[in-house]
């Protein structure tokens, strides 16, 4: 018994959290698979998603270009298996992507909210239940004849074929041109467009029985239309096949060596298309001298189309656009059909079908697409989507409707603020809550960004629309923490305070001092206290109050008593918040690796604490 309360007797105690997922699982009709661990495809689970609260948000604060969609067929890609396998970076898309918290996903087929049969591509989570869709022009009706299995094979390969071959290579009739990797879902789209365009086609496969298939599926392609992908022979057979001249146009997905052949392939004023990412995001060198025969080489993100960032450019819109058309004309020419499928089937078996598709695609033996299917198609053509619901990991969404009702304004227009928050561990709780929508922070320091990384961060979050400022308000004295909420309040209503701030003056109770308490306590305490305090008069309303404290006053640790002591305060600030009907927050957190004071005092991961 330590605890006395309210004329009762008790103790704190520490309880072992559960680690089975499952029974942390919420139901759900809006989730989206994404890795718990990148590089670790056997962590694939469904989360939550936050567009759950769309249908309930006020027209006014919708984009009028979104559209809701169930999924019904979700494909998936190489950028899919090279980011969930940890072997492409985040950094390495373009636009914001490395902000956000999933970027799987790039098309799927389905049904819009009227109930029409619809394809389409989306930037990310598109590995989902249900989707919002905010590009309108990668979004096109199914052709009658076509279901919606065949439908989903179409969108991402005959947008990236189109894109790369016509807009970016400007591939004209008659011209020759070399596709690599013929066998799959580019691959495939990108022969179909070129021979509908009477142009001299040349591929490249894995083996005879992908070759064959591609021969029964193109009439037009004999023996001397192929070369081996496995190796860099194909150069040899290109330069022969074409008197010593080469090709028009390379569409390239081989990296490394093959790569280089590849450029060696080009003729005199040829065009090179990279849709590959491993050598983009290896920088990778290219000699210069292949230039000398006047060729173009172009780097192929179709990422770089989707998104409100597209249309800042006249440039990129006017491609997107282009795209669209090319993609709907060539449904009404003959020349986009489906392809050829590997369906993986939800109902049959519920947690292993995510890993067994990821896995067979990257083994590299499919032919065409590798689809997830997330629920049967009806036979009406036009109905209402049949509902789906599963088991998913909750996510915190920085939008909830209730929010909206008591403060008329939406998250995305809230401020939060973060003491400490040019800290290691303060930098990654901001980017934590720019994923979940926040885009007005306040970071205090007292000496403001002092290293590159800071420097750094506070710039990636400006470069993608977030309005930081960094304070050196000192929140330990009421004066500090009133001039801190007053420059949050300038961005908007203040949604959340976060206290990460903390000093160490470590040292047994006998060399302990006056002052070495006060300055441990100074931050954590009289920070909490007073952040309360000016929160309760300027901003009652708060969503979020989250105070981090450590398992040192929980559990204790030698040498941190006054340490303990300052994080025991911060809790009982929680306590009487949550008492007086206030959110209010404590986490008792451990040693935390890669960032923050452990690891840049102490050492890696490895060392052990205590």
């Amino acid at each position: 018994m330590n605890v006395y309360r309210d004329g009762k007797f008790g103790s704190f105690r520490h309880f072992d959290l559960s680690d089975d997922r499952q029974n942390e699982s919420i139901d759900t009709e809006h989730a989206y698979l994404n890795v718990t661990t990148r590089g670790d495809l056997s962590s694939l689970r469904w989360y939550e998603a936050q567009h759950k609260y769309w249908q309930s948000l006020p027209t006014a604060h919708k984009n009028p270009n979104e559209v809701l969609c169930s999924v019904y067929y979700a494909p998936l890609n190489f950028r899919d298996i090279m980011l969930a396998t940890g072997k492409l970076p985040p950094d390495a898309l373009p636009g914001d992507m490395a902000l956000q918290d999933c970027i799987l996903g790039l098309e799927f087929a389905g049904r819009d909210q009227t109930g029409r049969r619809v394809m389409g591509m989306v930037a990310a989570k598109g590995l989902a239940t249900t989707i919002v869709v905010d590009d309108p022009e990668f979004l096109w009706k199914i052709p009658d004849n076509w279901t919606m299995e065949e439908a989903s094979t179409v969108p991402v390969v005959y947008a990236t074929a189109y894109y790369a071959l016509v807009v970016r290579g400007g591939l004209q009739k008659g011209e020759s041109v070399l596709i690599h990797s013929g066998s799959g879902g580019v691959g495939q789209a990108a022969i179909s467009i070129a021979l509908s365009m009477g142009c001299e086609v040349y591929t490249t496969t894995g083996g005879e029985e992908k070759k064959a298939y591609l021969k029964k599926e193109f009439p037009q392609l004999t023996d001397k239309n192929f070369a081996n992908s496995r190796d860099t022979s194909f150069e040899q057979h290109i330069l022969r096949q074409t008197a010593g001249r080469g090709v028009d146009v390379v569409l390239n997905s081989l990296s490394e060596e093959k790569l280089q052949a590849s450029v060696r392939c080009l003729a005199q004023h040829g065009r090179f298309l990279e849709i590959g990412k491993y050598d983009l995001s290896q920088n990778n060198p290219l000699g210069m001298s292949a230039f000398l025969k006047n060729i173009a080489f172009h780097g192929i993100l179709l990422d770089a189309l989707f998104g409100p960032s597209s249309s800042h450019s006249p440039g990129i819109q006017g491609q997107k656009l282009e795209v669209a058309n090319l993609v709907l004309d060539g449904i009404k020419s003959g020349a986009v059909r489906p392809l050829k499928r590997t369906i993986f089937n939800k109902n049959q078996a519920e947690e292993a079908f995510p890993e067994e598709a990821f896995r067979f695609m990257a083994s590299g033996k499919h032919v065409g697409k590798v689809i997830l299917k997330i629920r049967d198609e009806e036979s009406a053509k036009v109905v209402a989507p049949t509902k789906l619901v599963v088991k998913a990991l909750p996510r915190t969404a920085l939008h909830p409707l209730k929010s909206y009702i008591v403060t008329g304004a939406l998250h995305p227009l809230k401020s939060y603020i973060v003491t400490g928050g040019l800290g290691g561990f303060g930098l990654e709780l901001s980017h934590w809550l720019v994923e979940r929508g926040a885009r007005k922070l306040v970071l205090t320091s007292r000496s403001g960004p002092r290293d590159a990384y800071q420097h750094l961060c506070i710039k990636r979050l400006r470069s993608h629309g977030v309005h930081v400022i960094v304070s050196k308000a000192d929140a330990s004295t009421p004066e500090g923490s009133t001039q801190l909420v007053k420059e949050a309040l300038s961005l908007g209503p203040v949604g959340g305070i976060f206290n990460l701030a903390m000093v160490l003056s470590d040292g047994f109770l006998d060399n302990q001092s006056a002052q070495s308490f006060k300055t441990v306590c100074d931050p954590k305490v009289n920070g909490t206290v007073n952040l309360d305090n000016v929160s309760r008069q300027m901003c009652p309303q708060l969503d979020y109050f989250v105070a981090f404290s450590s398992v040192s006053c929980g559990r204790g640790n030698a040498g941190q008593s006054n340490y303990g002591f300052a994080n025991s305060s911060m809790e009982r600030v929680c306590e009487l918040r949550r008492s007086d009907g206030l959110h209010g927050l404590a986490v008792q957190w451990g040693a935390i690796g890669d960032v923050g004071v452990v690891s840049e005092n102490m050492g890696g991961n490895d060392v052990v604490i205590g």
